[in-house]
Parts: C-alpha cells; sequence; structure tokens
C-alpha cells in the first residue's frame, strides 16, 4: 500500500455488494475495509481513520447522512454516497451533509474507480497547499507551523511555545514595529499593562537560541520603549 493510497472504509449494508466492491478497490492496489452498520462504522472510526468513506444512505441501525455528519466533526476525508436512492432531494442532503460525491446503483466500478482516484488526488493536492502555507522560510530560519518548532540551517533551535509564539508574530509582521503590549497581547492573551519584562525575557531567550548575534541574514530589533521588529537583512 502506497502513501497516495490511504485507507477505504465502505460502510455498506448488503454484506455481499460491500464484499465485491472492497475486493474490486484492493486489485487497484488500495487497503479497504468494509463494515455493515453505523455502529460498526463509528468503532473502526475511533480506532483508524480512513483516507475516504464509501457510504450507503440506509443502514440497519442509521443512515449515511447523519454518519457522514458525525465523522464531518473530526475529518476532511473525502465521502462517496454510493446508493440506490435516486431522487434529487437526497443528492442535495448527501452533499449538504458533507459528502464529495452521489453515486447511484446499479453502478459501473469503472466510474467507482475513477471518483477514488480524483477525490485522493484532489486531497493530496489539498494537503500539499497545507504544508506549504505551515512553513515559513527567512533565510537559514525555517518555522514549522504545525509542529510549533523553529530551525537555524535546519537545526531545531529548541523554543519553547511562548518564544515561537513570539517570533511568529514578529515575522508575521516583518519590517513593522510591534509595540511590547501588541505583541504581549497576541501571545499571553491578556492585557501587559506596564511590565514589559517576561516579554523582554522571551525576546533575549529567543535570540540567543536562534544565534541572532551572528548572523548577517536577519535580526530583531528594538526601539526602547516602544517595540520590536523582525526584519531580513
Amino acid at each position: 500500500m502506497s502513501e497516495r493510497n490511504p485507507l477505504i472504509l465502505i460502510v455498506e449494508d448488503d454484506a455481499e455488494m460491500a464484499r465485491l466492491n472492497a475486493r474490486f478497490l484492493k486489485r487497484q492496489g488500495y487497503d479497504v475495509a468494509a463494515v455493515n452498520t453505523a455502529a460498526e462504522a463509528r468503532a473502526f472510526f475511533h480506532i483508524q481513520m480512513p483516507g475516504l468513506f464509501v457510504l450507503d444512505i440506509d443502514l440497519p441501525d442509521g443512515d449515511g447522512f447523519a454518519l457522514c455528519e458525525e465523522f464531518r466533526r473530526d475529518t476532511t476525508a473525502p465521502v462517496i454516497f454510493l446508493t440506490g436512492k435516486t431522487d434529487t432531494k437526497d443528492k442535495v442532503m448527501g452533499l449538504r451533509t458533507g459528502g464529495d460525491y452521489y453515486l447511484t446503483k446499479p453502478f459501473d466500478r469503472d466510474e467507482l474507480l475513477a471518483v477514488v482516484q480524483s477525490l485522493f488526488r484532489r486531497e493530496e493536492h489539498s494537503q500539499k497547499k497545507i504544508a506549504e502555507v505551515s512553513v515559513i522560510e527567512r533565510g537559514p530560519l525555517t518555522l514549522k507551523l504545525q509542529e510549533s518548532k523553529a530551525f537555524v540551517n535546519g537545526i531545531d533551535a529548541e523554543l519553547t511555545h511562548k518564544e515561537f509564539a513570539v517570533l511568529l508574530v514578529l515575522i508575521q509582521n516583518e519590517d513593522k514595529e510591534l509595540p511590547y503590549q501588541t505583541i504581549y497581547e497576541s501571545v499571553w492573551g491578556t492585557a501587559m499593562y506596564n511590565d514589559s519584562s517576561a516579554l523582554r525575557k522571551q525576546i533575549s531567550r529567543l535570540k540567543k537560541k536562534l544565534d541572532e548575534e551572528n548572523t548577517d541574514s536577519f535580526a530583531i530589533l528594538n526601539e526602547h520603549g516602544k517595540g520590536y521588529t523582525f526584519t531580513t537583512k
């Protein structure tokens, strides 16, 4: 199983159809699990996060619409409704509850495969976009937002949560002088009042960890009594 083909969960009350669809998709190189009830789907979901769902609507203990809404609270993985319901209102409901595609029975398995491949391509592209906006680079300095980590020349600067938060606020306002209170309120979430010592200590430790004095690529400047500025040289 390649990283391009995450796990597919089929939720289908017709056990034979579930078995045939699972076998077909497995032959295309996908990992597939199949369950027959909403309860089984919920139990599976809590153990392992599927990369794509194929949901029937009429289930013995519920319906696929409600199940899709539940899953949407915790995942953006694509959802294909595969059902015998052909009414337009059901198709609209499927899309409104978070579905990505509505395929009616009887169906061509080649169409199912094409939809699965298309949705996985879309998801892969989306994840790449997320990764791109989750990384900020300024010369030798790299911030990985999802990990809350900063690297200098590829080496982890081992910033604390607050040090990282201070750096991020400064970089997001590059070349702008940010007043002490603005930085403090953004990071601490409360008013600074007249004591800027906590912020000064964070900045001092931050500059040491980034080895800011010995680089000619960036600087954290301070105008006494006013604020701090992050700038690239």
